[in-house]
């Protein structure tokens, strides 16, 4: 497997797993938003039915070499939430009066 879009692929290290891809594009946007160069590989393997399977549902999230300490610094940050946020719970998705 080759890292994204680059002519070396050593440019390119792994920064995160996760088994979905709206996953890695949230952790991308987060990346990009702080200013470093990241890319999503979907390694999904995609037939119905198919469980989901570890080794089936794989999105690797690619940063550059020189920027992995400051990405791998980000991700372990918690994200703070702006003040005008609601946060609900699932709890209160119910319909009125239920």
């Amino acid at each position: 497997m080759t890292a994204p879009e680059s002519h070396q692929p050593d440019d390119w290290v792994q920064v995160a797993e996760v088994g979905q891809v709206w996953q890695g594009e949230l952790i991308v946007g987060r990346l990009r938003a702080s200013g470093i160069d990241a890319e999503i590989v979907d390694q999904t393997f995609h037939q119905e039915p198919v469980p989901n399977v570890r080794a089936f549902a794989v999105v690797r999230v690619f940063v550059r070499m020189e920027q992995l300490e400051e990405a791998k610094r980000l991700l372990d940050e918690a994200l703070e939430l702006p003040d005008d946020v609601d946060v609900t719970s699932a709890e209160d998705d119910g319909e009125p009066g239920e």
